[in-house]
């Protein structure tokens, strides 16, 4: 039964289709912007795509449980296999290494084989052999010392490639789920003075304190000549127990990080809209010493500050051509009769403007104004702890395939028969590459001619 569930877990083929599924889903999460508010994907996808990828996990792809699930199984499925063959490879690195007779019997495809004599002594050939193959790692000197093996081995440190790289895939996956578990992705609105140690999930708005406080001190935004925003920046203070740590300004592509979290400027906004008022310039004719000036918001009820007077200005719906846009309507304060000035054609009156007169009191237009604009600035803020984990993996991943790919172990035995008989002494040699590359089979059929040249 224990062998079953082992031969399971660690199969190929497990790996395969593991690796093909996680990848898969990996493309979706990468079409589809995750960790996005749900009003958004309504947006983008309309109501009812929207609900059939949210019932699939779609919008949440690296924190679902199938991801997550997969992910623990390649897991086990790479340990079950590294540790059912690590044992084969220690011994194909540091032995007991298979005899000339041994390795002969296994009979396998990769192997090749060259045999011839030499009258040479067996001291001189393997001093040949030595010059062209390196030093072996292992001399046998067979029963009566009438025979004598050699095993040579080269780059069989690479044997272990493999298994660097299965460690490399656990800590990529490893770091994505340490993520998903302590990560998060969240999302602040502040505004200018305003301080805040509390952002909200772009998933689901749930609250996120922060272990420290995010104060913005300046907002900015350039526009293009045509109008459309250039660039935005924020001024951003980290403050902790109440002193200020760090000032940087961000912007799109310049994030601040502090702690392991780091802030994003992602959008902007108006907190207090924009506000149109009129100057004007208030005169009484009975009295010349006075004079007020006041800038007027629409609908907003003004004391004259001369005789019986109050006023407000009413916006006019459809204003004509060079006309002002409002009209005066004026109240005498204790009297329920109410007087409208409509106001002249701007475009041959020359300034000053008389804009209404009403009972020895004189209103000068004075042009219009916009009240200061208040902005607020978007922060996304993210915390992706375990990110270097998965660049740390993801760097041994290339560097372990690299080896893997293009370093082969070599294996060469060599067998010398009739040391002693004072004849022709008989050479066998067996090479064995781990990965079946054509440069090996040249590299050892141009060193065989070379020995064979030298020692007949």
């Amino acid at each position: 039964m224990l062998s079953k569930i082992n031969k399971f877990f660690s199969s190929v083929k497990l790996a395969i289709y593991l690796f093909i599924a996680i990848a898969s889903l990996s493309v979706v999460g990468t079409l589809i912007n995750q960790g996005e508010p749900m009003s958004q994907y309504k947006k983008v996808f309309g109501a009812g795509v929207f609900h059939i990828l949210y019932g699939l996990g779609f919008l949440n792809i690296f924190g679902s449980w199938y991801f997550i699930g997969l992910s623990i199984l390649l897991i086990i499925n790479l340990i079950a296999a590294s540790v059912n063959i690590f044992p084969r490879t220690l011994k194909a690195v540091f032995g007991p290494f298979p005899s000339f007779k041994e390795a002969a019997d296994k009979k396998k495809s990769k192997a090749v084989y060259e045999s011839f004599e030499s009258k040479k002594d067996a001291e001189e050939i393997t001093k040949v052999l030595n010059s062209r193959f390196g030093v072996p790692a292992v001399v046998i000197n067979g029963s009566g010392h009438n025979e004598k093996e050699l095993y040579y081995s080269k780059n069989s440190i690479f044997r272990f490639s493999p298994y660097i790289a299965h460690l490399s895939v656990i800590i990529i996956l490893t770091g994505v789920l340490l993520n998903v578990k302590y990560g998060f992705r969240s999302f602040a609105n502040i505004n200018v003075g305003q301080k805040t140690n509390v952002s909200y999930l772009t998933g689901n708005n749930k609250p996120v304190k922060l272990p420290f406080t995010i104060r913005l001190d300046k907002y900015q935004t350039k526009y293009y000549p045509n109008g459309m925003p250039k660039a935005y920046t924020s001024k951003i203070s980290i403050i902790e127990k109440h002193v200020r740590v760090l000032t940087k300004n961000i912007g799109v592509n310049h994030p601040l990080t502090y702690g392991g979290i780091t802030l994003y400027q992602a959008s902007y906004g108006q907190y207090k809209p924009p506000k149109i008022t009129v100057g004007l310039l208030i005169l009484d004719l009975k009295n010349r010493n006075f004079k007020k000036a006041i800038y007027a918001q629409a609908g907003k009820l003004y004391d004259a500050g001369t005789g019986n007077i109050k006023f407000r200005f009413i916006a006019v719906k459809k204003p004509q051509k060079g006309e002002i846009p409002f009209f005066i309507r004026i109240y005498l304060k204790n009297d329920t009769r109410k007087i409208n000035f409509h106001v002249l054609n701007l475009k041959k009156q020359a300034a000053p403007l008389i804009f209404a007169k009403y009972n020895g009191a004189i209103f000068l237009y004075r042009g219009v104004k916009q009240i200061r604009t208040y902005y607020y600035s978007g922060i996304e803020i993210t915390k992706n702890s375990y990110t270097s984990v998965i660049w740390f993996g993801s760097i041994i991943l290339i560097i372990s395939l690299f080896f893997s790919f293009f370093f082969n172990h070599r294996e060469i035995w060599v067998r010398m028969s009739g040391i002693k008989d004072g004849k022709k002494i008989q050479i066998d040699l067996l090479a064995q590459p781990k990965k079946k590359f054509e440069s090996f089979y040249k590299n050892f059929n141009k060193k065989t001619a070379e020995i064979k040249k030298e020692l007949t």
